[in-house]
């Protein structure tokens, strides 16, 4: 005997509910399948839904892409180098007497040693870059010679071209987070919504023969799965 079963995933709600809202008006009239405020309520949610789903899955795609990862990755490869490179100069210079040590407290550094920071870290980059933008105005507002090679606006371009980059990919991994939990709260609205379109089709076809009912269901968007006989079958097996 042939039983109900709900979609399973997300792309199999939305097709369940177009195909109930489509075969529900056929050639410009509507069947009276479905009642007027059903129709309404499922065009209404499926509108929501549909694009909830969409967005996820644009974010998704953005955030595996090959090619934006593979710019992400020079980009902070970039801005790391030249951060780096800046300290040590930075750090060259104060060896050399041409700054004073005292000043590495204007970037944040320990002023008893010439290492430079560990820049593993994507968030390490952009707080050591932040740091040494901000040390280099205030040492270079007090009349401190400029540090070369790379300068502050070289570093502070790539920095930037990182920062925004970094921005970027957070704000759609929240997107993508946030899309992800609407859908999940919309999932027992959609399966409730299914159940109720599906008792009113199944009523609409009730005085029909069983098998004639089942297919005019079917070409409504009900699913049926038929259970197997495990008794017959391994019967059948012996």
């Amino acid at each position: 005997m042939p039983y109900r079963r709900l979609p399973k995933t997300d792309q199999a709600r939305i097709r369940t509910l177009t195909m109930a809202l489509k075969s529900n008006v056929r050639d410009g009239i509507f069947m009276n399948v479905l009642t007027f405020d059903t129709y309404h309520r499922v065009e209404e949610f499926l509108a929501r839904f549909s694009r909830e789903v969409a967005e996820y899955r644009k974010c998704v795609v953005e955030q595996s892409s090959k090619r934006g990862n593979l710019k992400y990755e020079a980009a902070l490869k970039r801005a790391r180098m030249y951060v780096s490179h800046f300290i040590q100069v930075l750090s060259m210079s104060i060896v050399r007497g041409e700054i004073a040590r005292s000043k590495r407290s204007y970037y944040g550094l320990p002023q008893d040693e010439d290492s430079v920071p560990n820049l593993f870290s994507e968030s390490a980059v952009l707080e050591w870059g932040h740091r040494a933008i901000e040390g280099e105005r205030r040492r270079q507002a007090e009349g401190g010679v400029p540090i070369y090679n790379p300068t502050m606006g070289r570093m502070s371009v790539e920095y930037e071209i990182f920062k925004e980059m970094y921005e970027r990919q957070r704000h759609l991994g929240q997107r993508t987070a946030e899309t992800l939990q609407n859908i999940a709260a919309m999932r027992p609205e959609a399966d409730a919504i299914i159940l109720e379109v599906w008792g009113q089709i199944e009523k609409a076809f009730s005085n029909y023969p069983p098998e004639e009912r089942i297919k005019k269901c079917a070409t409504f968007g009900v699913i049926y799965y038929t259970r197997t006989d495990r008794k017959k079958k391994d019967v059948k097996n012996d």
